[in-house]
C-alpha cells in the first residue's frame, strides 16, 4: 500500500472538492491511502474529509505573496508524507503539485486534475489567466493529465498544453447511497415553506461571471410572468440574501417568495432529494457534479450547452443555448406541463445513465489501471 497526496486549490464547497472527496473515501483509498493538502483556508468541507479519516493539512496561501514562506512546509509535507503518488487538483493545485514533486527527495508518479474549461467566449479571471499560462509550460511534467471531461482537454490542447498523457475519467457518482430521499425531501419543504406537491426546481452553483446568475434569474422572471407556479432553491457560494449583486437581480421576479436563497450549505444530497427539476445556466462547466448527482437520485435536468453536459444527459432531460433565458425558462415549462408518469421515466431513465457511465466504481477501475500504466476513459461512448 502507498500513498497518495492529493493537492487541490481549496475545499470549498464545490463540484471538484466533492468529487476529490468521493475517490479518497472510496475503495481505492485500501490501495493508495489519501492524505490532502489544500493551498487555501476558506471555510467549506474539510470537515467532511476529516470525518472520512482523511488527514488535510491547510498551507493557508490566501496570498501570493506569503508563496515563499509557505513553500518550506510544502516540501516538509512531502518528505514527511512520503507519497508514491502526487495528484495536483484543479490548476493551481497542479501547480503546486508540480513544486512539490520536483523538490520530494523521491520521484513519485506526478498526476494532473483538470476540472475547468477554459472557453475562448468566457473571460478568465487575471490571476488564473496566468496560472493558465505557468501550466501549459508545466505540463510537460506529469505521467498522466486527468481530464473530467473531453470538452475540457481539447480546449487545453488548443492553448497548448501537451496531450501525449491526456486522458479522461469523469467524476464518478457514489451510488445506492441514499435510503432516506422521502423523509429528507419532506424535511427541506417544510424548512423552505413549500408545499408538498408544488414543483422544484434547484440549482447548486456559485455567484461566479462562469456560472451566469443573470441569466438564471431572468429565466426565472419569464416562467414566472408565464404563470408557472414552480419554487426556486439556489444555493451556494454568493446565492444567499447578503449578496447585494443577486439581491438587485431578484428585485425583477415578480413573486420572491418562491425563491429560496440558501448560500452554502453542505447537505447537498438532503437538497437534490427535495427537486423536481435540477437546472444550471453555465457559459462554462467541465463536469458538474451537481447535475450527475441530481441525476443519479432520478431528477431530469435542464442545462445549457456547455462543456460534456450535452452527451452525458443525453436524453433524459432537457439542453438549452447559452445566455438564452428564454430557452432555459421554455425547457423548465416544457418539464412542468409533463405528467408525473413522464418526469418519473426521465428521471429513471437519468440514473441507469449514471449507473452504466459514470459510477464511483467505474473512476476507481480507472485509477488503477492509470497507475498500471494502462489508458481507460470513464466518459460516455
Amino acid at each position: 500500500m502507498g500513498n497518495i497526496l492529493y493537492v487541490i486549490t481549496s475545499l470549498s464547497v464545490g463540484g471538484a472538492q466533492k468529487a476529490l472527496l468521493n475517490l479518497a473515501s472510496s475503495e481505492f483509498s485500501s490501495e493508495y491511502r489519501p492524505f490532502v493538502i489544500s493551498l487555501v483556508e476558506v471555510n467549506g468541507v474539510q470537515q467532511q474529509f476529516e470525518q472520512a479519516g482523511i488527514p488535510v493539512h491547510v498551507l493557508g496561501l490566501n496570498r501570493l505573496k506569503q508563496l515563499p514562506w509557505l513553500l518550506p512546509r510544502l516540501f516538509g509535507l512531502v518528505r514527511t508524507i512520503k507519497p508514491s503518488v502526487i495528484h495536483g487538483w484543479m490548476h493551481h493545485g497542479n501547480v503546486l503539485a508540480t513544486l512539490a514533486w520536483l523538490f520530494a527527495g523521491c520521484r513519485p508518479v506526478l498526476l494532473w486534475g483538470m476540472h475547468h474549461t477554459p472557453e475562448k467566449a468566457t473571460l478568465e479571471r487575471a490571476q488564473h489567466a496566468f496560472i493558465l499560462k505557468l501550466g501549459r509550460w508545466l505540463s510537460r511534467f506529469p505521467q498522466r493529465i486527468v481530464y473530467v471531461s473531453r470538452r475540457s482537454m481539447q480546449r487545453h490542447a488548443e492553448l497548448g498544453y501537451v496531450t501525449q498523457h491526456a486522458q479522461v475519467i469523469a467524476n464518478g457518482i457514489p451510488l445506492g447511497k441514499n435510503n432516506h430521499r422521502a423523509e429528507q425531501a419532506a424535511a427541506v419543504r417544510e424548512e423552505l415553506g413549500i408545499p408538498p406537491d408544488a414543483m422544484l426546481i434547484g440549482s447548486l452553483t456559485r455567484y461566479v461571471p462562469e456560472k451566469d446568475i443573470p441569466n438564471l434569474m431572468q429565466a426565472i422572471r419569464l416562467l414566472q410572468e408565464r404563470g408557472a407556479s414552480a419554487h426556486f432553491l439556489l444555493a451556494g457560494e454568493g446565492m444567499d440574501a447578503g449578496n447585494p449583486a443577486l439581491q438587485a437581480l431578484l428585485e425583477n421576479i415578480p413573486d420572491k417568495t418562491k425563491v429560496h436563497l440558501l448560500g452554502v450549505r453542505t447537505d447537498a444530497a438532503r437538497l437534490i432529494a427535495a427537486l423536481g427539476i435540477a437546472t444550471l445556466s453555465s457559459q462554462r462547466e467541465a463536469f458538474p457534479l451537481f447535475l450527475a448527482e441530481a441525476m443519479a437520485e432520478g431528477v431530469p435536468c435542464v442545462a445549457t450547452d456547455v462543456g460534456d453536459i450535452a452527451e452525458f444527459v443525453a436524453d433524459t432531460g432537457l439542453i438549452v443555448p447559452v445566455n438564452d433565458s428564454s430557452a432555459l425558462a421554455e425547457a423548465w415549462s416544457t418539464l412542468l406541463q409533463q405528467s408525473v408518469a413522464q418526469r418519473h421515466v426521465l428521471g429513471k431513465l437519468a440514473q441507469q445513465r449514471v449507473a452504466s457511465r459514470y459510477s464511483l466504481d467505474a473512476v476507481v477501475t480507472a485509477y488503477r489501471q492509470l497507475l498500471r500504466g494502462e489508458t481507460y476513459s470513464v466518459s460516455s461512448e
